[in-house]
C-alpha cells in the first residue's frame, strides 16, 4: 500500500534544509512520530513508532534560489579542488579487485554485450562484479561495481566518495550528457566520442552534481525512460542556476540499448 504521506507533501511549506515532526497518517499516530525533512530537493520521512514501517523519499525539485544558496555554500566548502587544500581520499583498492586479463568469460560476456571494449574495467573476484574506476584528475578515488550474476545490490560504490562518473574517450567538445549509470555514460561516448558522459550514479541529483557541470557549454539530460519527469525537472534546475544551454532528451528507451531513433537524436543534439 502506498504511503499516505505522499498526499501530504503538496500541503507542506518546507524549504531546503528544513525538518518537521507531524502525526503519522500511515499508523494514525497523534504524537508527532513522523519525522520529515527536505534535503537536496527531496522529501525524506520516517516514523519512529516501532510498530510502523512508514518511511520513504520523494523528489520535489528545488527552486532557483535554493539551488543558488546551496551551490554557493558548497563552492565555499569545496576545498578538495584546491591543490593546496585537502583532497578526496585515494581509494584503497581491495585485493579482490583485479585487472582485466581478458580470460574471464563472465566479464568478457558483459563487456561484449554492452559494447564496452576499450573501457577501463576491472573485476571483483569476490562478488563477481565489473568494476569501473572513478578518477579525480589522475587520482583513483572510488569505483562502481555492477553485479554480473544477478546479485543484490546490482550497483555498488566502493568508497561512496565520488558524486559522478565522467568519461570522454576523445578531446571533449564542451557538451555533457547526463545519464544515470556508468554503462549509459560509456554508451554516450561510443555514439559521440567528443561528448562527455556524466553518470550521476542514480536518479537523484544534488547541488554537488552541478559543481561538475558549470564549465560545460551545453548539457543534455538523458535519464532512463522511466525517469522522464526527473529529466524535465533537472533540465529546468540546471538551466535556471548555471545559465547553460540545457536540453531534456526524452528517450525511446534507456540510452544503453542504442535505439536508432535515440542515437540519431543524440548525434544531432551533440553536433
Amino acid at each position: 500500500m502506498a504511503s499516505r504521506v505522499y498526499q501530504l507533501l503538496d500541503t507542506l511549506d518546507l524549504t531546503e534544509g528544513q525538518s518537521v515532526r507531524i502525526n503519522c497518517p500511515d499508523c494514525n499516530d497523534d504524537n508527532s512520530s513522523l519525522g520529515l525533512k527536505v534535503e537536496n530537493g527531496t522529501y525524506v520521512w520516517n516514523c519512529f513508532r516501532v510498530s510502523c514501517n512508514s518511511s520513504g523519499a520523494s523528489f520535489q525539485g528545488m527552486t532557483a534560489p535554493e539551488i543558488r544558496k546551496a551551490f554557493n555554500k558548497n563552492k565555499d566548502d569545496r576545498s578538495w579542488q584546491d591543490d593546496t587544500c585537502h583532497e578526496l581520499d585515494l581509494m584503497d583498492v581491495p585485493s579482490y579487485v583485479v585487472s582485466n586479463k581478458g580470460d574471464n568469460k563472465l566479464l568478457n560476456g558483459f563487456i561484449s554485450y554492452w559494447g564496452l571494449e576499450g573501457v577501463d574495467i576491472r573485476y571483483d573476484v569476490r562478488d563477481k562484479r565489473a568494476v569501473f574506476p572513478i578518477y579525480e584528475g589522475s587520482r583513483l578515488i572510488d569505483a562502481v561495481g555492477r553485479a554480473l550474476d544477478g546479485s543484490i545490490p546490482k550497483w555498488f560504490k566502493y568508497t561512496g566518495g565520488a558524486k559522478v562518473y565522467m568519461t570522454s574517450p576523445a578531446k571533449p567538445n564542451g557538451v555533457a550528457v547526463i545519464v544515470e549509470d556508468v554503462i549509459s555514460a560509456n554508451t554516450i561516448c561510443s555514439m559521440c566520442p567528443n561528448v562527455t558522459g556524466v553518470a550521476i550514479l542514480g536518479t537523484t541529483m544534488s547541488v554537488k552534481h552541478m559543481e561538475y557541470l558549470e564549465d560545460f557549454t551545453r548539457i543534455i539530460v538523458a535519464l532512463d525512460r522511466d525517469a522522464s519527469v526527473k529529466t524535465l525537472t533537472y533540465k529546468r534546475e540546471i538551466a535556471s542556476w548555471l545559465g547553460i544551454d540545457t536540453i531534456a532528451m526524452l528517450l525511446q528507451d534507456d540510452i544503453k540499448y542504442k535505439k536508432p531513433d535515440d542515437k540519431e537524436l543524440l548525434t544531432a543534439l551533440c553536433g
